[in-house]
């Protein structure tokens, strides 16, 4: 048994290169969305992999259409999940990320965010972190290493840094924050399928090392307003860092606690 674990976002597809999509356009970059993944699905199955889960990872995490996903993958959808869109990795041998984007405040890149608008910087560590980095450390914690990963070319050099070695793929370029010089879909889907069999190949052969941060992590949160800072210093632990930042000491889970509360309640103000 080989299982992967294929975290899927949007906004490093090609073609996506603003929000909100609309109709018609919405549904035209959600099936370039699920074609990638499929893309990726169909190497990991031909690199050895037995078994796929994919994680829809983009705003309420009901995009891609389950039977629309090959290899009989199963699919995990909706919000409100404590490690985030990582819930079920410790299940896993290897993690993808498929159409991922740059961290907040990237230059020359499409899109660059950290999981929504109300966040403006993240440090674990003293290490600037996007969401392929919490997505790594989120799979390394439980022993599980990243293996592939695509998206823009800002994403890809971002997590080439952080972690060197692993099969990637660009499917555009920036022109601007919201334009891109996008490659061909049939090109971008042949390379992902290429670097996914890649990857599960060297995963199964036990080529890629789990990324982890040791702890305790030290998280640096800034938020765009100074009530969000307020409403996260009530939480034990956490102390405001002036106007807009907090930090917060504490096992990887527990700063992943703290994440999940703000990005799913507090700047949802739906507590």
């Amino acid at each position: 048994m080989f299982k992967i674990f294929i975290a899927a976002d949007i906004e490093g597809t090609s073609g996506y290169v603003d929000w909100p999509e609309k109709q018609p356009e919405e549904v035209l970059r959600r099936d370039e969305m699920i074609a990638e993944v499929n893309a990726a699905i169909t190497g990991a199955l031909a690199g050895g992999a037995t078994d796929i889960v994919v994680s829809d990872i983009h705003m309420l995490k009901q995009n891609i259409v389950h039977s629309q996903l090959l290899g009989k993958a199963s699919l995990i959808s909706g919000t409100k999940k404590r490690l985030m869109w990582m819930d079920t990795v410790q299940e896993c041998d290897l993690v993808f990320l498929i159409g991922f984007h740059a961290r907040c405040g990237t230059a020359g890149a499409v899109l660059p965010h950290t999981m929504n608008m109300g966040i403006t910087g993240l440090r674990l560590n003293g290490i600037d972190a996007g969401e392929a980095f919490i997505s790594a450390a989120c799979a390394g914690h439980f022993g599980v290493p990243l293996g592939m990963a695509s998206g823009d070319r800002a994403f890809v050099d971002e997590i080439k840094t952080l972690i060197p070695g692993l099969e990637t793929v660009v499917v555009k370029e920036a022109l601007g924050s919201c334009a891109a010089y996008n490659f061909h879909p049939a090109t971008s889907a042949a390379k992902i399928t290429e670097a996914a069999m890649t990857a599960a190949t060297r995963g199964l052969k036990g080529e890629f090392k789990p990324f982890c941060l040791p702890e305790p992590v030290e998280m640096l949160l800034e938020v765009t307003w100074p009530g969000y800072a307020e409403a996260l210093s009530l939480i034990p632990g956490v102390r405001r860092n002036g106007g807009r930042e907090v930090l917060y000491k504490g096992t990887f889970l527990e700063v992943m606690n703290v994440i999940s509360l703000f990005v799913n309640w507090i700047e949802k103000k739906q507590l």
